[in-house]
C-alpha cells in the first residue's frame, strides 16, 4: 500500500474515533443522574371545560311527582342570594309567609323533607275575578338544624303546574361537577369570596345570581354582585376578574 495512502486512512480513522468517544460522552452525560426529578407538567385549566358539564335536570309534573324527584335527597342551591325562604310549620303543614327567614346563599346544601302546595298570600282587588293561585314550595332543613323552612319551586293554578326546581338548584354536588377548578378556586367559593382571575360563573358561585351589570357580553362586562347586603364589584376581562372591591351600599 502506498504510504501517503496509508497515512491518510490512518489520520482518517483517527478523526472517526474522535467524533465517536465524543458523540458517546455526551450522550452520556445528558443522560446522568443530577438528583433532582424532572418537573411534572403543570396542568392548566382553561374556563371551555365548564361547557362539558352538563348538571343533571328533574321533570316533576306534580307534587307526587316532585316529592318522587326530590324528598330524602339533597340538593344545591343555585341561584344563590336571589331567592327567599320562610318557616314551616310541621304541624299545620303550612308556610309563613309573613316571616322571610332570608336569602338561600350560593351552593348551600338542603336536605329535602316534603314538597307541599300553598296558596299564594295574594288578596284579590275589590271586582277582581278570583284565580286561585299556589305555591309549589319545598319543605327542607338546612344541615345541623332541626327547623324547617320552605322555599318556592314553582307555581299551580288548577291542574297546571309550572316548576322553576331546575332554575334554582343542583340536583348533584357541584364540587364534583366542577372539579377540574383549582383548589385555591373552590377555597374562595366555599368562603363565599371572589378573587381576581375567576370566571363568571366562579363568581356567582361566591356572590350568588342577584346582580347588576353595564353590558350584556359575558365575561366583557362590570358586574355589581348584591351579595346579601354586602355588594361586591367585579370587573371582567376575558372571562377573567381583573378588579374585585367592595360594591356601592344598596
Amino acid at each position: 500500500m502506498d504510504a501517503d495512502l496509508k497515512k491518510t486512512l490512518t489520520v482518517n480513522g483517527i478523526i472517526c474515533a474522535v467524533i465517536l468517544v465524543v458523540g458517546l460522552g455526551y450522550f452520556f452525560y445528558s443522560r446522568r443522574d443530577t438528583g433532582t426529578a424532572p418537573k411534572k407538567p403543570e396542568t392548566t385549566y382553561s374556563s371551555n371545560m365548564d361547557d362539558y358539564v352538563t348538571p343533571k335536570k328533574i321533570v316533576p309534573y306534580n307534587v307526587e311527582s316532585a316529592k318522587k324527584e326530590l324528598v330524602d335527597k339533597p340538593i344545591w342551591v343555585k341561584a344563590g342570594n336571589a331567592v327567599a325562604y320562610y318557616p314551616f310549620d310541621s304541624g299545620t303543614k303550612s308556610v309563613n309567609f309573613k316571616k322571610e327567614a332570608g336569602l338561600l346563599p350560593p351552593l348551600a346544601k338542603l336536605d329535602i323533607k316534603d314538597v307541599v302546595l300553598q296558596r299564594s298570600p295574594v288578596a284579590p282587588k275589590v271586582g277582581q275575578v278570583v284565580v286561585v293561585q299556589k305555591q309549589i314550595m319545598a319543605v327542607f332543613q338546612k344541615a345541623g338544624e332541626p327547623a324547617k323552612y320552605a322555599v318556592s319551586i314553582g307555581q299551580n293554578t288548577g291542574d297546571d303546574f309550572t316548576f322553576t326546581v331546575n332554575d334554582l338548584f343542583f340536583f348533584e354536588d357541584p364540587h364534583e361537577l366542577y372539579k377540574h377548578w383549582p383548589a385555591d378556586v373552590w377555597n374562595a367559593i366555599d368562603q363565599h369570596q371572589a378573587k381576581p382571575g375567576m370566571n363568571e360563573l366562579q363568581a356567582s358561585f361566591a356572590l350568588g345570581t342577584n346582580m347588576s351589570s353595564d353590558g350584556t357580553e359575558m365575561g366583557n362586562r362590570t358586574i355589581e354582585y348584591a351579595n346579601a347586603g354586602k355588594p361586591v364589584t367585579v370587573v371582567f376581562e376575558k372571562n377573567k376578574a381583573t378588579s374585585v372591591t367592595p360594591g356601592k351600599a344598596p
